[in-house]
């Protein structure tokens, strides 16, 4: 992690432009991303719609929600008094770069903020690993 890399106002977990772009190009985060965007979805509803084992979802929406790309937007009581969460996508944009042998990775969210992976936007030099 880049120590110069302030994340997102509100997350938590920073991320390289490596871990960015692997996150958007992973099959269930990708799906979540997917069945999430402008709608509110629960985890069950995302597991059953996409074929997402339940706790790999719950284990995925957990990680997108640390980086700021989903959020819980409701809670709601079931007819067997349980709670249900209901999230739905920050993201709207998500660009990857691969240039002159650098990385980089740009998310835009539905506020209009922008998060560029790869530092001073200079990428990730992968030679230099």
């Amino acid at each position: 992690m880049n120590p110069d890399d302030n994340g997102f106002q509100d997350s938590t977990k920073l991320l390289s432009p490596l871990e960015a772009s692997q996150l958007l190009t992973d099959e269930y985060s990708a799906k979540i991303l997917l069945a999430t965007y402008k709608r509110k979805i629960s985890a069950q509803e995302i597991s059953q719609r996409y074929g997402i084992p339940i706790a790999a979802c719950y284990r995925k929406i957990r990680i997108l929600e640390e980086v700021g790309l989903i959020e819980c937007v409701e809670r709601i009581l079931t007819q067997k008094g349980k709670r249900k969460n209901l999230y739905t996508s920050c993201l709207r944009n998500a660009y990857i770069f691969f240039e002159n042998g650098k990385l980089r990775a740009r998310f835009q969210l539905a506020t209009g903020q922008v998060k560029d992976f790869g530092g001073d936007w200079n990428g990730l030099d992968l030679m230099k690993q």
